[in-house]
């Protein structure tokens, strides 16, 4: 067995020793020099330190929030007046650009109401590109359904080019690219449906679309027996979702949701979603259809946002897409 542990031994501090009347270690709760029997009150809000802790006002927003917000409505209410409107594209073109140039000289450009501004370029030049080629527009046969270089595919791939371009452009000069969800999801079940989806959607949408255009685009029947067509029409099925999803789901989104707040961004992009896809050839029910083009453009900007990547509104969307082209190149004579 271990010997004992001697007897502690220590020295008592003398400090302040406590009255008779007073409760043991009373005296530890008075300052050197204080009389015995005075207690102290301490202030309501004070820490045992003595420091006393006021509460925490609420801060009030300032004043200039509202008219900021507002602000920031600015360059997309111009581009969707540019997307409602074809014929001042250019001019929206410009008057965008040269807000660009703008802030780009000032030094704001990598600033919430900077890269707000700078989101709608690539989308403007989208949209502008659109309004001077004419395209697409229905060609009166068949005879380009099977060509890889059909009048629609290679429209629509030059406009890809000139939206990533320009997309690639401003990213160097906004500096948040993370923005754009120009990534693979994490969750491997998005992945997975991504993948998987459009191999399902391209039959039932060949299948049911000429239904569901009946009432904006009147009778559309579509030549589907030559296989080759698929091939020119992936190509622009691909360079369109690439185009829109990188358009509205990437830098409208992305770069305005600082300014805008998430809500605002998504409905703002979804809006002029909406307005692009009024073109020339609608017959009818435009309001419904504009809505129903909103409508699918907030639920894409939410599936990007809640998976942060745009690979599945991408690939749903490429796969909707190939029926467009079928209706622009591959519809039955009338």
């Amino acid at each position: 067995m271990p010997p004992p542990l001697p007897e502690a031994t220590g020295t008592v501090i003398p400090w302040e020793g406590r009255t008779r009347d007073e409760p043991p270690h009373a005296g530890f709760a008075r300052r050197p020099g204080q009389a015995p029997g005075r207690r102290r009150v301490r202030p309501r809000g004070a820490s045992p330190s003595g420091l006393v802790h006021h509460a925490a006002m609420p801060s009030a927003r300032p004043a200039v929030v509202l008219p900021l917000r507002l602000l920031a409505l600015l360059p997309i209410v111009v581009l969707a007046t540019g997307a409602a409107i074809p014929v001042v594209r250019p001019v929206v073109l410009g008057v965008l650009a040269a807000g660009a140039i703008a802030i780009a000289v000032s030094g704001r450009a990598r600033d919430s109401m900077g890269r707000g501004w700078l989101a709608t370029l690539p989308a403007a030049v989208g949209l502008t590109w659109a309004a001077l080629a004419g395209t697409p527009m229905p060609l009166p046969d068949a005879i380009h359904c099977a060509d890889v270089l059909s009048p629609p595919t290679v429209t629509r791939v030059v406009q890809a080019c000139l939206v990533l371009a320009t997309l690639a452009l401003v990213g160097r000069i906004a500096g948040d690219t993370a923005a754009l969800r120009l990534r693979l999801p994490t969750d491997r079940r998005v992945a997975a449906r991504a993948l998987v989806g459009p191999f399902v959607l391209v039959p039932g949408a060949l299948w049911i679309g000429p239904l569901l255009a009946r009432p904006f685009f009147g009778d559309v029947g579509l030549v589907t027996g030559d296989l080759r067509a698929l091939v020119p029409a992936a190509a622009f099925a691909i360079a369109n979702a690439a185009l829109e999803e990188s358009m509205y789901r990437g830098a409208l989104l992305g770069w305005s949701t600082p300014a805008l707040g998430l809500a605002g961004a998504v409905l703002g992009q979804a809006v002029v979603f909406g307005f692009a896809h009024l073109g020339a050839d609608v017959s009818g029910a435009a309001p419904l259809l504009w809505l129903g083009m909103a409508a699918s453009g907030a639920v894409a900007g939410a599936v990007a946002v809640r998976s942060r990547s745009l690979l599945l509104p991408f690939t749903v969307h490429a796969a909707l897409d190939v029926p467009l082209y079928y209706a622009y190149a591959c519809r039955l004579a009338t």
